[in-house]
């Protein structure tokens, strides 16, 4: 069989993919070039990605692109990847640095928001749509970077030491980010309510 045989072969074929096959097999085809790896991965990782981008971003445009970036990004550090392991918390990573960039490089005031995505979460969640836009509004005042690890501990029911990994930082200090995002929290919702004639937190 030629080389060209070979290479139709591969991609009309399921490449040896078993169900299930762990991510680090899926990397080692994926570093030897294997498309149907890559499908792969981003099969089973682009709805987490996808929602902590949106989760963080809070706008569908800008979250499906920092997605792709992700991706990209991560495929073509892939012989940099040390622990084939631990390919979605990596993946995460990258899309959270990506997202925070864009907020940093975004002005304080805007704070764009997809209401029609917004409500379909709020359904899926069966959430009062005016407890979800409260949350929302304090969210998104909330500096990125304790953002990102209300989004990575509460949201997403990250550990301690998985949250810190994809924030980039100690498991201290991640805490210390956490706990000053909680107080950032209560007092822009006490503030809200307030405003609002209702009772405080």
């Amino acid at each position: 069989m030629n080389a060209a045989a070979a290479c139709l072969l591969a991609r009309l074929s399921p490449s040896g993919l078993a169900p299930g096959a762990a991510d680090s097999g899926l990397i080692a085809l994926a570093r030897r070039g294997d498309p149907s790896a890559l499908d792969e991965l981003v099969r089973r990782h682009q709805n987490r990605v996808y929602n902590l981008t949106y989760r963080m971003l809070r706008q569908r445009e800008d979250a499906e692109d920092v997605t792709q970036e992700a991706f990209l990004k991560a495929f073509q550090a892939l012989p940099r990847l040390k622990d084939d392991a631990a390919f979605r918390s990596w993946l995460c990573r990258i899309a959270a640095n990506l997202c925070l960039m864009r907020l940093r490089s975004r002005p304080h005031a805007e704070t764009p928001w997809d209401a029609a995505a917004e409500a379909e979460q709020a359904a899926e969640q069966d959430v009062a749509p005016e407890i979800v836009e409260k949350l929302r509004n304090a969210m998104a005042d909330l500096p990125p970077k304790y953002r990102l690890a209300v989004i990575a501990f509460y949201i997403e029911g990250r550990s301690y030491n998985e949250a810190a990994r994809m924030a980039g930082v100690p498991v201290l200090t991640f805490k210390t980010r956490l706990y000053r995002a909680r107080r950032m929290l209560r007092d822009l919702l006490s503030e809200k309510l307030a405003a609002e004639g209702e009772s405080t937190l």
